[in-house]
């Protein structure tokens, strides 16, 4: 893979032009309060949302937009992940260029024109990945994003939610960048390698009543351990799919329901949505189950989804 190189000036002026900031990685204090926004019914009929009278931001584990990152000042960014053989410390440039991809929460597919500054299968690679995944999931469900504030720091960048009447800010650091050949491995995440928490695998999928389930990553936070799973839907016909009631289990653990879920949940035949499910404290290796109906019910969906 060649590496692109934008210049730090043009990727920080795109940054100025759309207004976005660094992606969210962790979750405010508030739990188990609902966005009304995310989980608002399409223009289709589907199954009843929770209560949106909760009215709470969506946990920036679903990231938005934000403030433009700041310029680096040149060189090399201190400290860096854990090198394996051929890494060496990233240059500022490349760093503020995958920072830029990361911000563009708006734009899932733009995000995902900065896979080219990774090397396959690393860190960096997944990490986006997945981030651009939950932002897909976001603008599927029509999820509406809270605002961050990103700043330049010693060795990397911080990230901080803006102040909300719900909770104070939690502010996250990205550091340590690695690279090799010119291209991002590695990153550290509140000075922690979130590589061990990632899975990004190939070929998982489940069917139920023509509604197809494939799983596309998951993650682990290591700020605060809820487990984020992001999935693709497609339907042969007609389906109101409940994301809002989405269970995981894990081994004998009694199913436990998604904190957050965003998507759309009302699909016409042939159509497609990216979904994104929290869960607090889960690990990998469970199982997603996600529930439906197909159009008027003439057949209920049960999807159970491998996660490991």
């Amino acid at each position: 893979m060649t590496p692109i190189r934008p210049t730090v000036a043009a990727a920080l002026a795109l940054l100025v032009a759309t207004g976005y900031g660094l992606a969210q990685e962790t979750a405010p204090t508030s739990v188990g309060k609902r966005s009304e926004r995310a989980l608002a019914p399409t223009d289709h009929a589907g199954p009843p949302p929770w209560d949106p009278g909760s009215g709470d931001e969506l946990r920036p584990a679903f990231p938005g937009p934000g403030a433009p990152v700041p310029e680096p000042s040149g060189g090399l960014l201190a400290g860096s992940a854990h090198r394996r053989a051929g890494e060496g410390s990233a240059p500022e440039e490349t760093v503020a260029a995958y920072v830029a991809a990361l911000a563009r929460t708006g734009e899932p597919e733009r995000m995902r024109e900065g896979l080219e500054l990774t090397a396959e299968d690393s860190t960096a690679h997944t990490y986006l990945t997945h981030r651009a995944a939950v932002a897909r999931a976001r603008a599927d469900g029509e999820a509406r994003a809270r605002k961050t504030e990103v700043e330049r720091t010693g060795d990397g960048y911080e990230l901080c939610p803006a102040p909300g009447l719900d909770s104070a800010p939690a502010c996250v650091t990205y550091s340590g960048f690695t690279a090799r050949d010119g291209l991002l491995t590695g990153l550290l995440v509140n000075g922690r390698d979130p590589g061990h928490g990632l899975l990004d695998p190939e070929g998982v999928e489940a069917e139920s009543e023509g509604v197809r389930a494939t799983l596309l990553t998951a993650y682990q936070s290591v700020t605060d351990k809820s487990l984020v799973v992001t999935a693709e839907f497609t339907t042969d016909d007609s389906v109101s799919l409940d994301l809002p009631h989405a269970t995981y289990t894990h081994g004998r653990d009694r199913g436990e329901r998604a904190e957050e879920a965003v998507g759309r949940y009302a699909l016409d035949a042939g159509e497609s949505t990216h979904a994104a499910f929290s869960f607090p404290g889960a690990t990998p290796g469970g199982t997603l189950e996600v529930g439906g109906c197909l159009q008027e019910c003439s057949a209920l969906v049960d999807i159970a989804l491998p996660v490991g």
